[in-house]
């Protein structure tokens, strides 16, 4: 009761809390809003291919039915190789999770859909917004950003002197003559600040991020939100053993500040960096030129074939044909030898594709394992994590849209070779993604291997902190 008196009478108790709690609160809300901006980009993506499906199926309905008749072939939508290039297209799109409002993540770099047809995944162009809010460009606040940058913040200005100030007081001297360790009078004062400090943390993340999303309670989502529970507990106790730690090597409440304020900049600004530096220099990713090279090759190709083509189905066997005919077989010969040029320029430039795929994935891997350096880049990856929204997570989408696209083309490479248009019950089989989320036992066992090596991390630091105060000299320095 005595040590919660004297805290109270500090200023920046009453100061920083009031705005600490305020940032939690709004990193929730905008997290959230975050989720439900994308929700909405998905939905209105799925919507619009939805349109697009039913607009072709009913015309090929009405063709079927003798409504209307098409003009010419080449403006058919039953032409199956027009509808796999141009004419019709999936979006194979990724819903947030319902815990995403907990962090960003990769979310606001990655697309959450993509748009799918015959061409090769690299050759499309899926950079584009359905909606480009302003926040695309400025960033987004959210939740991970406060636990990780801001909440070591608070820790730092209400521990930095806990021993430090009693001394340069004059009480240590006369606290320590008490019945009482140096441990055991740090521990309290610890416990104190920390029972405030994490516990406004876990209180308000937790159930403000499970008030903001109810849908998590139905969506068996409860055990990320007590993951990251867990989670703030051991971060928090991380930076209160390094308190300890400092404050035990007997330095001014000056130097404690600079020193903590010197780790915070390592560990939570200069690591995370320094480790993405480090991956790209020892994995540099080839260069796009090449790609991009390769690319135009094979397009040239592509249109010299096709030229090429159109000038075989224009022979003098054509000239024999009726109008309609002929069209018919140019039209066959033209996407048959385009496709089958795509398919071979496509191999051209797939190992340029393949070597910058799996340069990026080692540099990936390097990151992963140097996070260990750094509990705020394990925090970073754990709360992503929960979120849904790690790179892990956009991997596995984007293999899940690769895997559909070989399937979109398989389904309509028979279609074309059939050489006939493709029927209404064609048209309603063809195709849909359906995206599949990681299983919570895949997700769970990454999230318990962070929270492993954080709470070693946080246990070492802590006792290194009360194995120093053994050794502490009241008044030493």
């Amino acid at each position: 009761m005595n040590e919660w008196r004297i805290l109270s009478r500090e200023r920046i108790l009453h100061l920083a809390l009031p705005i600490y709690c305020v940032m939690l609160v709004f990193g929730v809300m905008d997290g959230t809003a975050w989720r439900s901006f994308l929700e909405s980009n998905v939905a209105a993506a799925q919507r619009l291919v939805d349109d697009q499906f039913a607009s072709v199926r009913k015309q090929v309905d009405r063709i079927e039915t003798g409504q209307v008749r098409p003009p010419n072939v080449l403006e058919d939508p039953r032409m199956p190789a027009a509808m796999a290039r141009t004419k019709n297209y999936e979006y194979a799109t990724k819903p947030p999770g319902v815990t995403a409002a907990i962090a960003i993540g990769q979310s606001d770099l990655l697309a959450s859909y993509v748009k799918v047809q015959w061409r090769p995944m690299f050759r499309q162009s899926n950079a584009g917004e359905i909606q480009n809010p302003e926040t695309l460009a400025t960033g987004v606040f959210d939740l991970s950003f406060v636990l990780i940058y801001l909440y070591p913040l608070l820790i730092i200005a209400l521990s930095f002197n806990v021993l430090s100030a009693e001394r340069e007081s004059g009480t240590e001297v006369l606290l320590l003559s008490q019945p009482v360790t140096v441990s055991t009078f740090v521990l309290g004062k610890v416990a104190l600040r920390g029972s405030i400090v994490i516990g406004l943390a876990v209180i308000v993340s937790t159930f403000g991020v499970l008030f903001a999303n109810p849908e998590i309670l139905s969506h068996d989502g409860l055990w990320r939100v007590g993951a990251l529970g867990v989670l703030l507990i051991l971060y928090g106790a991380f930076w209160f053993g390094l308190s300890v730690l400092i404050n035990a090597l007997g330095w001014k409440s000056a130097t404690n500040a600079l020193a903590m304020m010197s780790v915070w900049i390592a560990l939570v600004l200069v690591a995370p960096t320094a480790s993405n530096l480090i991956a790209t220099e020892l994995y540099p990713l080839p260069s796009r030129v090449d790609l991009v090279e390769a690319l135009r090759r094979s397009d040239k190709e592509a249109q010299r074939e096709g030229e090429a083509g159109q000038a075989h189905g224009s022979a003098s066997n054509l000239l024999r044909m009726g109008q309609e005919a002929s069209l018919d077989v140019l039209a066959h010969n033209f996407y048959m030898q385009v496709m089958q040029v795509e398919q071979q320029s496509e191999a051209e430039a797939a190992p340029v594709f393949r070597r910058f795929n799996a340069q990026k994935q080692r540099q990936q891997g390097l990151a992963e394992r140097l996070k260990y350096l750094s509990p705020a880049a394990i925090m970073q990856v754990a709360l992503t994590e929960l979120a849904d929204t790690s790179v892990r997570s956009f991997t596995s989408f984007s293999a899940q849209v690769e895997l559909y696209h070989s399937e979109w083309r398989r389904y309509f490479l028979a279609l074309v070779e059939a050489n006939r248009p493709m029927t209404s019950e064609e048209v309603a089989q063809i195709p849909r993604f359906r995206y599949q989320p990681e299983a919570d036992s895949v997700v769970a066992q990454r999230v318990v291997a962070n929270i492993l090596a954080l709470s070693g991390i946080a246990l070492i630091v802590v006792a290194a902190g009360f194995w120093r105060l053994r050794r502490y000299l009241p008044g030493a320095r």
